[in-house]
């Protein structure tokens, strides 16, 4: 496939919001509709690496990484069971990152040197931010082409995305406009979330695919099979493979 490397990152302002399930989901799907594609694991609890099978060891370790060494992400990624799918892995090492990465002065510099580096190696790069606001989500921010933020329908999940969006407002490192809010961990049987989603329908801003909650996405940490392969007819697969796309047209991506 020719054209620009994309990048596409998946960050919220806490976990348990099924960030890392859309980062492996998107992931399988990208490299099996024949993107070569990247899975860099950039949160420390390293749950995308471990629902893809893959030991939780980055070679050389953070610090070495993000300081040039080891010949970037393409010398420490690691082939999954997917083809096309490689995964530069997340160890206890990977903490380090938001400490250098905040005393450097400028943040985005060492990851878009990464990046930059893989040029030619990929057609897709998905980041899997870790949880906060912090140097790494500012720095990815910046070179990212699309940030994919789920929400649960829930009150607090809506005043923290309002938050992340003036978070780059006063950050100034990237266009809110790269935000793209999707409803996560739907259970229509809530009166609540019924009431949200119906909310965000009429009002907008938000993607069209909502991703629901699932005994297929839950069992992902227990088979490390991306959920989108192991039960591709259940309706968490249609709408990831939804999700897939929107990103996948907001990314710029042909």
């Amino acid at each position: 496939m020719m054209g620009a490397m994309r990048v596409i990152a998946v960050t919220g302002l806490k976990g348990g919001v099924g960030k890392t399930s859309t980062a492996v989901n998107l992931a399988a799907i990208s490299a099996v509709t024949g993107h070569r594609t990247l899975l860099w694991d950039l949160d420390p609890q390293g749950a995308a690496t471990y629902c893809l099978d893959l030991k939780p060891k980055l070679r050389g370790g953070a610090s070495r990484l993000i300081g040039g060494g080891r010949g970037g992400l393409a010398a420490v990624a690691r082939h999954s069971t997917i083809d096309g799918l490689d995964v530069v892995p997340a160890d206890s090492s990977v903490r380090e990152i938001d400490r250098v990465l905040s005393v450097s002065g400028k943040p985005a510099k060492p990851i878009r040197k990464l990046l930059a580096g893989t040029k030619g190696a990929a057609d897709v790069v998905i980041l899997d931010c870790p949880p906060g606001l912090s140097a790494v989500v500012e720095a990815v921010a910046s070179v990212a082409d699309v940030l994919l933020v789920p929400v649960v329908p829930e009150p607090l999940p809506f005043r923290a995305l309002a938050r992340f969006s003036e978070f780059l407002d006063e950050t100034k490192v990237a266009s809110p406009k790269i935000v793209a809010p999707f409803l996560s961990m739907i259970d229509r049987r809530k009166p609540i979330h019924r009431r949200i989603e119906v909310e965000v329908r009429s009002r907008g801003g938000f993607l069209g695919a909502a991703i629901p909650e699932s005994s297929a996405v839950a069992r992902m940490g227990e088979e490390q099979v991306p959920m989108v392969l192991s039960a591709p007819r259940s309706l968490a697969a249609a709408e990831y493979r939804k999700l897939w796309a929107e990103a996948a047209e907001r990314a710029g991506l042909s």
